[in-house]
């Protein structure tokens, strides 16, 4: 292999006596990592495709809502184009692969998603949806999203992507029986095959869309909705079958393997599964009329080829021939051929078809002709006024005739035309310094930038909103000739690193604030009318000076309100201290934006893992002042992760002194005279170790310990024998992070001491009261709570307290994990209360 390097300076000149080819990743198949080459056997099966002129809409609620065997089958086994959208991007959910929450875990699963269609072949598609959290019907779902503004950004989805057939997930008809997101889901997909054809639907805020007529529409039924033994026995004459489970040469795969690897995709959810072989059969309803008793296919009766555009005809029977005499050993033999089908397709009538096919025919081209190409940088992360490298390496590698034109890139004013013809088989390389200028949009998840509201986000009227990410700005575009027909094929940069374990490293180039406030914990207490707040502020440029100044509300006084740092290197924290003055007693709570260089501040979060690309999230930097609980004897506390939340941090900063305690280690509770246990949660879903808990927490309860265990789910549980008397956990939840709640037994200690509770803590709590409630367990153990969603029977469970021998047992369902992250006053007292009563 040759490599050329062009000296920097001269690059242009140069550039007309060497060859210079086209770097083509096509937006279909972008990969962050890299280019995806296609082998020959999967050349066959894009020209397969090619033939195919139907796309389909899967429509559900959340990240791992998705029938990926379905989306498989018919992406890679129809060939049709396959999208999913979902609703939300999984906000609410929890993570069982690390401890982000909230928005950064929708970031998570929003990337879990785009990897997962990845391999199943699908598009991802999202609305502006907030995942809030278990909605328990519809109704509610709706009164918290509004059901205009989602339903608008799904008949967008479906205008821009034309599917023929729409499939629900979940059935319209039920709501109540499953999670309110599912139902409302089936709901706006039904809402959206209805008007997504009229013109006078919401027409301003469809302004820029076309009507488009979805011709059918159906619920992608199972047993599970009907239960096993009943749809088993049931009459199923009324769906249509298809059996999802055929063999796939070309991948050297079952349709079921690749959909459980696309499935297990979503880790944080820990949704892997194992793979599975031979027929598997989906059932469809249909919803917008009967089913025809000569049709047994959900797609009969539909026109899916190149007839349906007015003299596509032409260039079917090209394909056929190419498919006919296609060489799998030199692929490249069939350029004419595809080259021929592009000009009958050039000359087609307007179709949102014959763009969407000439992309594809253009992507096939390129990689008959072999061609390989990258773009990269030497650095991760860039802002304005960056000095960076741009690498660029390229090869056709198979005997085609291939004349580079002109190679360009818009966003740094570089522009170079030449004529020169390919080598075969030579790799060519140029690098060039640049300078980035400002203007361009940061490349942080986009939907994040203005914050996380409680319904929808706020994207504006941009038009990758509803997509998994915005569209890279700072691209290269290729001009070529292949057998002198142009082709142009843009790509963005990439961030490139040989890592000594892993080998090469490729991931998406981000463009951030030249500063940005470092995502620590965002809430500091307030003791004394005195509050620190100490901040970490990075720099992601050289030798520059940052003002760093906080926004004060009525009722806090600073007297050094703004403090100018200065940082020699990119990559460079420093801390900033401001000592606050607290004057307004009467207010819980101060949230106080952060300025950098009199602009709003971002929190910057870094979330890597293996299995999806890594992302650098901005949110608007705010910092929340909350008065402390009181602590008069700090406890010393033996702390037992569970599956990752903010109870540890938030005891130390209320005073306490916690010891992290690894579950194998419970013999030790005794030995090290703590005073109190506090088990993280789902602690007894994900520690084996804790299998016999219960014969070392008794003796600790007996001598005078506090065991506090948190929720956990009824799957997949070590024990079921780890309280000192009966106690079983249920499903029981309170949705309504508003539901009253009742004070059982306002005389008990841990309403008392050492602060007093009322009603008035369980105010702005967030997402929800408590999850999975006990719903069986002895009557030694004290009710302390009532709460309860609408006119459902009140919840009892979410705090029980067990006096046992000089010590005390106590079980909470209450969502303390998400109301100390969220900086909620009255969950710091309480919480605190449970550790300290007496």
């Amino acid at each position: 292999m040759i490599l050329y390097i062009f000296a920097i300076e001269p690059l242009v000149s140069t550039m007309r006596n060497f060859l210079l080819t086209a770097l083509f990743i096509p937006a279909t198949i972008f990969l962050a990592s890299g280019q995806k080459i296609r082998n020959s056997s999967e050349i066959m099966e894009d020209l397969q495709k090619l033939k195919v002129l139907g796309s389909v809409l899967y429509v559900a609620a959340h990240p791992d809502d998705e029938n990926t065997r379905l989306i498989t089958y018919l992406s890679k086994g129809r060939h049709f184009r396959t999208a999913y959208i979902s609703l939300t991007r999984g906000d609410g959910g929890q993570n069982l692969i690390g401890d982000e929450l909230d928005e950064y875990l929708g970031v998570i699963r929003t990337q879990e998603l785009v990897e997962a269609r990845k391999i199943d072949g699908g598009t991802q598609y999202f609305s502006r949806a907030n995942d809030f959290g278990y909605s328990k019907n519809a109704e509610e779902t709706f009164s918290i999203w509004d059901r205009d503004s989602i339903l608008a950004d799904v008949l967008k989805v479906v205008r821009t992507f034309k599917p023929d057939v729409i499939i629900n997930r979940f059935d319209h008809r039920t709501s109540g029986r499953t999670h309110g997101h599912h139902t409302a889901s089936a709901i706006l997909g039904l809402d959206a095959f209805k008007y997504c054809n009229s013109p006078l639907t919401m027409r301003e805020v469809l302004k820029n869309t076309e009507p488009h007529q979805v011709q059918r529409i159906y619920f992608n039924t199972s047993f599970f909705f009907y239960g096993r033994e009943k749809f088993d026995t049931m009459d199923k004459s009324f769906l249509y079958q298809l059996d999802a489970g055929p063999f796939y040469p070309a991948y050297g795969a079952s349709n079921n393997e690749i959909a459980s690897l696309s499935r297990s995709m979503h880790k944080s959810q820990g949704f892997g599964i194992n793979s599975s072989r031979g027929t598997m059969t989906e059932y469809f309803e249909r919803l917008d009329a009967p089913k025809p008793n000569d049709e047994t296919d959900p797609f009969d009766g539909l026109d899916l080829s190149w007839t349906r555009i007015n003299g596509g005809g032409n260039v079917d029977k090209v394909l056929d021939e190419i498919i006919r005499s296609y060489d799998y050993k030199n692929p490249w033999k069939s350029m004419a051929l595809l080259q021929k089908a592009e000009r009958y397709m050039e000359e087609l009538p307007d179709h949102h078809w014959k763009q969407i096919k000439l992309n594809e025919i253009r992507s096939i081209i390129a990689d008959c002709a072999g061609i390989y190409a990258e773009a990269f940088t030497d650095q991760q992360m860039i802002s304005a006024q960056s000095k960076f490298r741009v690498h660029t390496e390229f090869i056709v590698r198979n005997p085609v005739d291939l004349e580079m034109m002109k190679i360009e890139i818009p966003k740094l004013n570089f522009d170079s035309s030449f004529q020169t013809r390919a080598v075969v088989n030579k790799a060519y390389t140029f690098q060039k310094d640049f300078e980035l200028p400002a203007g361009l949009s940061h490349t942080a998840p986009f939907w994040l930038l203005k914050g996380r509201p409680n319904n929808y986000y706020q994207t504006s009227d941009s038009p990758h909103g509803l997509l998994p990410n915005a569209p890279k700005e700072l691209n290269i575009h290729f001009r070529y000739k292949i057998n002198n027909k142009e082709y142009e094929h843009v790509s963005p940069l990439v961030y490139k690193n040989d890592d000594p374990v892993l080998g090469e490293v490729k991931e998406g180039l981000d463009i951030l604030p030249s500063s940005v406030v470092l995502a620590d914990d965002p809430n500091f207490l307030i003791r004394e009318r005195k509050a620190v707040c100490s901040l970490r502020i990075l720099s992601t440029l050289p030798a520059q000076d940052v003002l760093v100044n906080l926004v004060l509300p009525v009722g806090v006084k600073c007297p050094t309100s703004d403090i100018s740092l200065h940082f020699e290197k990119a990559g460079e924290t420093k801390y900033v201290v401001f000592e606050l003055q607290i004057t307004d007693q009467t207010n819980e709570k101060f949230e106080i934006p952060v300025h950098l260089d009199h602009k709003q501040g971002y929190f910057y979060k870094s979330i890597k893992y293996p299995h999806i690309q890594k992302q650098n999230v901005l949110t608007p930097a705010k910092i929340q002042l909350i008065h402390a609980p009181k602590v008069h004897k700090p406890k010393r506390i033996a702390y037992v992760e569970g599956a990752g939340d903010f109870i540890d941090e938030a005891l130390i900063k209320s005073g306490h002194q916690v010891y992290y305690l690894a579950a194998a280690e419970l013999d030790q509770l005794l030995n090290k005279k703590f005073d109190v246990l506090v088990f993280g949660i789902r602690a007894l879903n994900n520690r084996d170790e804790l299998k016999h808990c219960k014969k070392y927490i008794t003796p600790f309860i007996e001598q005078g310990g506090k065991v506090i265990m948190q929720y956990n789910t009824t799957a997949d549980l070590v024990t079921t024998d780890f309280a000192p008397a009966e106690l079983k956990i249920g499903r029981g939840r309170v949705t309504n992070e508003n539901a009253e709640v009742t004070i059982l037994k306002p005389e008990h200690p841990v309403f008392n001491s050492p602060d007093k509770i009322s009603h008035t803590d369980f105010q702005n709590w967030v997402q929800e009261r408590g999850l999975y409630f006990p719903s069986t367990y002895d009557r030694s153990y004290e009710e302390l709570l009532s709460m309860q969603d609408g006119k459902e029977n009140p919840q009892k469970s979410a705090l029980l307290i067990r006096k046992t021998g000089q010590g005390h047992f106590i079980y909470t369902s209450l969502s303390f994990f998400r109301q100390l992250k969220a900086g909620v006053p009255g969950a710091y007292r309480l919480f605190n209360n449970l550790v300290s009563f007496e």
